[in-house]
Formats: C-alpha cells, sequence, structure tokens
C-alpha cells in the first residue's frame, strides 16, 4: 500500500521513507544493476500445478505443472526450470510432454550480459522422443528498472532430435530469445511475454517458435495464482509431415494454475 500525498512523493508503509517523484520517463531508462546485499534475497523457489477432471457427456482429464529454483545476486544468476502436461479424453492419452531447461547469466558491461543454457523436451503425441538444444551468446538490456524489463538475446545452439522411427539429427542452428516483462522483481504481481526462436543455420525454412504470455499474482503468503497462453510453432521436415499427415504444426495452450512461491 502506498500513502500518496498531494505533493504526489510516495512513502512505502515499510520503511516511511520519502522515494522520488514518479515520472513516465521512469519506465523507459536502464538502472545499472548493483550486487545484492547479504539482507537482500538471492534464492527463490516457484511451484504451480492445476488438475481438471470432466466426467459426462464429454470425459476428461487435463494436469500440468511447472516448477522453478532461482539463484540472482543481480551480477550473476543461475535458473532451472521444468515444466509438464499430461491430458486424456475418452480415455485416450492425447497430451504428454515436459520440457526442463537450465540457464546461466552474467553481467559484462553497461547493457550487455553473457548467457549460456541447455533446454530438453519432449512431447511424446508428436513421437518426439527427446530433443535438446545448448549453446552461449549474448544478452542485450534495453530497459532494466522496477516497472520494466527488455531484453534481447541471441546464440548459436547445437541441437540434437530424435523422433520415433526416424534417425537422429544433430545439427547447428541460430537461436533468438525476446522478453519483456512488467513489475520484473515484484512479489505481488508481474507479467511477462517471451518469444523464443529457433532456425537451422542453412535452412530458412525450417524453424520453431514459442510464444508464452502470463500474469501472475500473489492472493495471501506464499499462495497466488498463475495464467497464461502458449503457443508453439514448428515446421517439421517434409519427411516428418508425410509420414504424420495428422500432425498440426501449431499447439496452442491456455493454463491457469495455483502457485507457491517461496
Amino acid at each position: 500500500m502506498m500513502v500518496i500525498l498531494y505533493n504526489f512523493y510516495a512513502y512505502p508503509e515499510s520503511t516511511g521513507k520519502q522515494e522520488p517523484q514518479f515520472k513516465i520517463s521512469d519506465i523507459f531508462i536502464y538502472n545499472h544493476p548493483e550486487r545484492k546485499t547479504a539482507d537482500e534475497k538471492k534464492w527463490g523457489l516457484n511451484i504451480s500445478g492445476s488438475y481438471i477432471q470432466k466426467k459426462g457427456n464429454t470425459d476428461n482429464m487435463r494436469t500440468n505443472f511447472s516448477t522453478s529454483a532461482q539463484y540472482d545476486d543481480n551480477i550473476t544468476s543461475f535458473k532451472i526450470a521444468g515444466t509438464g502436461a499430461y491430458g486424456k479424453t475418452s480415455g485416450i492419452k492425447d497430451e504428454n510432454r515436459g520440457s526442463l531447461s537450465l540457464n546461466f547469466d552474467h553481467y559484462l558491461i553497461y547493457h550487455l550480459e553473457l548467457f549460456t543454457y541447455t533446454m530438453s523436451d519432449y512431447n511424446e503425441i508428436t513421437e518426439l522422443e527427446h530433443r535438446n538444444n545448448s549453446g552461449a551468446g549474448l544478452k542485450f538490456v534495453f530497459i532494466r528498472n522496477r516497472y520494466l524489463l527488455m531484453d534481447i538475446s541471441a546464440a548459436p545452439v547445437l541441437q540434437y532430435e530424435k523422433y520415433e522411427q526416424l534417425d537422429r539429427i544433430v545439427d547447428w542452428r541460430w537461436s533468438l530469445r525476446g522478453r519483456a516483462e512488467i513489475f520484473p522483481w515484484s512479489d505481488n504481481f508481474t507479467l511477462k511475454y517471451h518469444v523464443y526462436y529457433i532456425q537451422k543455420i542453412n535452412d530458412m525454412d525450417n524453424y520453431r517458435a514459442i510464444h508464452d504470455v502470463s500474469i501472475y499474482k500473489k492472493l495471501i503468503g506464499v499462495i497466488g495464482v498463475r495464467a497464461g497462453y502458449r503457443r508453439e510453432y514448428d515446421t517439421y521436415t517434409a519427411k516428418y509431415l508425410a509420414e504424420n499427415p495428422l500432425v498440426k504444426k501449431t499447439d496452442s495452450t491456455f493454463y491457469c494454475q495455483a502457485s507457491i512461491s517461496f
């Protein structure tokens, strides 16, 4: 809660200290990161999930989860995150997929960060047994403040991909990720949009793209709610599409999860 006076200065309820007057331009500035002090929070854990079952004219079951653990001292950050989804309709399994990712970021100089990551996923319905993308590159931070975070990162990545009944493929690709977050470090409310694009280096028609927008609101204590929309697009190979004519290139998911954060 903020106590607003007529001179438009704000005083946080917890400390009573006067803060500078807010200006619209504050939303678009880049604040140089400073290493957190010993008393500031550096570790975080979030566990989210949902379960829905319907019986009657249509029998279906849907469950999904996401979890993440993170260390962040403003200069160096490390994050491990996992997601999964499982579902049946009329007793027939029509969803079984998951992913696991590890990210490491380190501040270099003004606006610039070094990052490395690895991400693995599977999808039983599309017969994807295992896919891994690993690489390292640079991240450029456009805006960084308490209200808004915007950056873009790029890296060459080595991709391993294995589908059922197809030979494994190992090749190099380009990856590009964009991020925009409103109130990025708030424990009460955040709004995030992430986009991820990966393309085969010598073939612009062979690529994947992921869009994910989510909103989080703390309800009470460590309990909150997370909702969002995720769209995944894969061009696949001509051989795979010929052998699996029922597979769609686009997967869209709306989700709403109960969330616990520490």
